[in-house]
């Protein structure tokens, strides 16, 4: 049975209160098109899971939607610090727990594995380690089973809503990402519900056929949403560049609450879905992003 299904019903299907993690890292791979469509749905009260998705998080922060991140270092490389989350976080909107990228990858590691916690020492004698805002404690130092050590741990993590954006995916949720993966192998073993967005759907004859590359097995996906240019205004390798100038949009209206009023006034609440918001942008724009096949850069950039 295909999983296909529409980016607003796959947004639906995200409650209240969830908790999220979504695919990504720097300006790359992230679900934006799906981020979009939960703000134009006003899904809110949410906690996130964020190893360095910073436009997911940013942009749910700025409209309101998030109560909690577990967080690693969120950013916007060669911009400069998330407006957005900086203010909420220091006018106490929006409450924190900070970790390493490797304690916050382990704690989805171990619910991936099915365990309560694993061993880890990066945050060690930190206020990483020492600061724990949240319900449940995520760091204890525990005596080793096989020796008189103490060693810190971190405690597992599982989502209800994992978002993974990749390349190509077939009907049945096998998804393919070239490029840098992060964590989404731990992403969408450790959740509850896994959605796919996608560039391409394919056939899964085509996907078989790269199988040693398979980066989400169908088997941990509850829904497929074919959603291109997914990533805008960020890139996706292979298929095109991040849109530099949509970013730089961003990024000064993030300066002020009515900036960012007025911008998703005009970027998200102004467009009834993603097929609206790609048509905004115009054909020429999103075919000189594209990746050039043999270059491996923009075509707007030859």
């Amino acid at each position: 049975m295909s999983k296909l299904t529409t980016i607003g019903a796959a947004a639906r299907s995200v409650a209240p209160g969830s908790s999220l993690t979504f695919s990504g890292f720097g300006h790359a791979g992230h679900p934006l098109a799906f981020v979009r469509e939960l703000i134009r749905q006003g899904t809110a009260d949410l906690t996130l899971h964020a190893i360095a998705e910073c436009w997911p998080a940013e942009f749910l922060v700025a409209t309101g939607r998030v109560s909690r991140i577990n967080l690693s270092n969120l950013m916007f490389e060669g911009l400069g610090r998330c407006r957005a989350i900086s203010r909420a976080v220091e006018e106490g909107e929006v409450a924190v727990d900070d970790h390493s990228h490797l304690a916050l990858s382990l704690r989805l590691l171990a619910g991936a594995w099915g365990v309560p916690f694993l061993p880890v020492r990066s945050m060690a004698g930190t206020d990483l380690a020492a600061v724990q805002t949240g319900v449940a404690p995520k760091y204890a130092r525990v005596r080793s089973p096989f020796s008189d050590d103490e060693v810190g741990t971190v405690a597992a993590l599982r989502p209800d809503v994992a978002v993974v954006h990749v390349n190509k995916a077939d009907e049945q949720g096998n998804g393919i990402v070239y490029g840098a993966m992060s964590v989404v192998d731990a992403q969408v073993r450790s959740a509850r519900k896994v959605i796919v967005t996608t560039e391409r759907v394919v056939s899964a004859d085509e996907i078989t056929a790269e199988n040693q590359v398979v980066t989400v097995p169908g088997i941990f996906v509850d829904a497929v949403v074919h959603t291109p240019y997914g990533a805008h205004p960020g890139g996706m390798y292979d298929e095109y560049d991040e849109d530099l100038a949509a970013m730089s949009t961003y990024y000064e209206a993030s300066r002020s609450r009515a900036g960012l009023a007025g911008y998703f006034a005009e970027h998200v609440f102004a467009h009834a879905d993603h097929a609206a918001y790609l048509s905004s942008l115009g054909s020429r724009r999103l075919f000189d992003l594209r990746a050039d096949p043999a270059l491996k850069i923009a075509r707007g950039q030859k």
